[in-house]
């Protein structure tokens, strides 16, 4: 999608902005979103969430085919409100089934585990893409995408449809949810941030080491471009990003035991923001694909551990608005990022741009490790 905006004489602020539409609907409706997969279970809403993605994938391969942009905004509407629904039912399906399995002492490894897994289209994805768009186009990587779609919704079919998060914790299965009016579910997730300090604090170190992740799908394809590299170079680069979280994913359990929450953490957002930093100086390409190396095990990383501290500090009746609510924070990233990234290059160009990010990150894990009695010292 970028790659293809950027070939049309779109501007990085332009495609970060498009690009930021389908982030804007699960950022305002992640709350309710949540409350309904409750309601209807895990299967229904990735069978709903697998259609409506379908659909927007249709949209991307009329608006390549005509050159139209309506076609791509409305398809991202429709894929941004099918992803919150897929993806906030199966992250709630994980947390539940790693909680049955806490007492054995494997729940952060099944977390691991599911992030590896989500990992492997992350490695795959870049190379397929750069070489279907170098050789047939980009209307071409659309069909493709319209039928991985088609596969999700097959796959659901076999999704367990007893598998909800809706229910107080110790109920029976006849147990009914909460309260799922649409406005009360505003004030249930607003609630929940306020009263459990550590799932806020949580959500606000996802946010942080998030930027990571959008940056690498937005920005850095464009930084690549602009340096005179090819599609399939390009995903080739972005496809060691995806290698790297690839390999760490599964030791991520192991590393919590050892190093902790905490410092596991700041590794990350002071790695990140170097790699950002790094990028300012125009490296060769060997240092480059070093760089991105190492930016992919910081965003492999993110996943697990966002997934894991929100399973151990929401309530089991809770896991489903609290996966919804993770993911708000990460489109809350989509929305604001790309603004932010595309004002900085505007004035200042993309890689000294990369380079205040990198600074910015840098400071925020300084006062993370360091605030011992602020808001921040919380033992997750």
């Amino acid at each position: 999608m970028v790659l293809y905006f950027h070939s049309q004489g779109y501007s990085p602020a332009s495609v970060g902005v498009i690009l930021a539409l389908n982030s804007v609907i699960p950022l305002l409706f992640a709350m309710p979103a949540g409350g309904f997969i409750d309601r209807i279970g895990t299967r229904k809403a990735v069978l709903i969430g697998s259609l409506l993605c379908t659909a927007s994938g249709l949209l991307y391969v009329l608006g390549g085919a005509k050159g139209m942009l309506p076609f791509f905004l409305l398809g991202q509407f429709m894929n941004g409100v099918g992803a919150l629904l897929c993806w906030g039912a199966l992250q709630a399906s994980a947390a539940i089934q790693a909680n049955q399995w806490r007492a054995l002492g494997k729940g952060d490894h099944i977390l691991s585990n599911f992030a590896f897994v989500n990992s492997l289209a992350q490695l795959s994805g870049p190379v397929l893409g750069g070489i279907v768009s170098d050789k047939d186009g980009y209307v071409s990587v659309f069909m493709i995408y319209i039928l991985l779609c088609l596969l999700a919704l097959g796959n659901a079919l076999l999704f367990p449809a007893t598998a909800k998060s809706g229910g107080r914790a110790g109920e029976g299965a006849g147990a009914k949810p909460a309260d799922l009016r649409f406005w009360n579910s505003y004030a249930s997730g607003f609630s929940l941030m306020k009263s459990n300090r550590p799932f806020f604090i949580a959500m606000v170190l996802n946010g942080i080491l998030f930027v990571l992740v959008d940056l690498r799908g937005t920005f850095l394809p464009v930084y690549f471009s602009t340096g005179g590299l090819s599609n399939t170079e390009v995903g080739g680069l972005l496809s060691i990003s995806g290698l790297a979280a690839v390999m760490i994913r599964p030791f991520v359990g192991s590393l919590l035991k050892h190093i902790g929450h905490r410092w596991l953490i700041f590794i990350c957002i002071v790695s990140g923001g170097v790699c950002l930093m790094g990028l300012s100086f125009y490296p060769p390409f060997w240092f480059m694909a070093v760089i991105i190396f190492l930016w992919g095990i910081c965003t492999g990383v993110n996943q697990p551990i966002a997934l894991i501290m929100v399973a151990n500090t929401v309530r089991q009746q809770e896991q489903g608005m609290g996966m919804s609510i993770r993911t708000m924070a990460n489109r809350g990233v989509q929305v604001v990022n790309p603004v932010v990234m595309g004002g900085l290059s505007g004035i200042f160009g993309l890689a000294v741009g990369f380079g205040i990010v990198g600074a910015v990150m840098l400071l925020a894990a300084l006062t993370y490790i360091y605030r011992k009695n602020g808001s921040f010292s919380v033992d997750l």
